[in-house]
């Protein structure tokens, strides 16, 4: 059976090897899948419409109650500079960047995050010179954490998305 709860799901996404052990769901180990896509919102998004079979009436968009986008925190831009391994660096910077892909996603899917059915939760600051391969800076990563979900209008769209969730809940239970 192909069935994986919410968190199993999540934590699955999260198994950066540097931080977290890898997950067993089943009897299938899982672990972070950044190396093909560190933001994989077009993917998931594919995924869900081959699985629901868009036709002429039936569209994933009008149906989707809930998705929920969560960043690894906002990258610093930084100069390519004259350096071949700066350039290199910098390019690496680009290609890693999951802002860029949420925001195109944000773009083209804007009713969904208007209408609060999609939400993204991204650290602002404090993750800009965190590496994966730094696990021992985790205090920095829970302290930038909590000032982030601390912000007002981050907690108000914490709240909308527990009610979104919620509902979606509901609906699935009573039908």
């Amino acid at each position: 059976m192909n069935i994986a709860k919410v968190w199993e799901a999540a934590r699955a996404t999260s198994a950066a090897s540097s931080f977290f052990d890898s997950i067993y769901i089943g009897d299938e180990g899982f672990v972070d899948g950044a190396s093909g896509a560190n933001n994989p919102i077009d993917e998931v998004w594919s995924e869900a419409r081959d699985i629901w079979r868009e036709s002429a009436g039936w569209r994933l968009e009008d149906n989707l109650r809930c998705l929920v986008s969560i960043g690894t925190g906002v990258p610093t831009l930084k100069p390519f500079g004259d350096d071949p391994i700066k350039i290199g660096k910098s390019l690496v910077a680009l290609a890693l960047d999951t802002e860029r892909k949420h925001d195109t996603f944000q773009k083209h899917h804007s009713g969904l995050f208007r209408e609060h059915r999609a939400f993204r939760f991204n650290v602002m600051r404090g993750l800009e010179d965190i590496g994966l391969e730094e696990a021992d800076k985790q205090g920095a990563i829970i302290a930038a954490t909590r000032r982030y979900t601390q912000a007002e209008d981050v907690y108000d769209r914490m709240e909308m998305c527990a009610w979104a969730l919620r509902d979606r809940e509901c609906a699935s239970v009573s039908r």
